[in-house]
């Protein structure tokens, strides 16, 4: 009886999410870039699981199931913190 209700809440949390979404990021050099990324993609409300990798110049995230975030929106809020998106890779 546990495991079928671990189960069921594991797969509820899964549910949340539509998809995972990384972005190649251009003109990041220090943790407030991260900082600066984090907080715009946030200010969508269709973001979640947010993160940005200074080392990489990525930003990851999943997209809140039903809210999608087109290409345009993100490279908005990326454009808004000062940055670029260079490209969008959908998982």
């Amino acid at each position: 009886m546990r495991i079928s209700f671990i189960i069921g809440l594991l797969a509820l949390s899964l549910s949340a999410f539509a998809a995972k979404v990384e972005v190649d990021v251009s003109g990041m050099t220090c943790g407030m870039c991260v900082a600066a990324i984090t907080k715009e993609l946030e200010a969508t409300e269709k973001a979640l699981n947010i993160s940005v990798n200074l080392e990489t110049k990525k930003a990851a995230f999943e997209e809140v199931k039903g809210k999608k975030l087109s290409d345009t929106e993100i490279k908005a809020a990326i454009k808004k913190a000062g940055y670029e998106a260079v490209k969008i890779y959908r998982k």
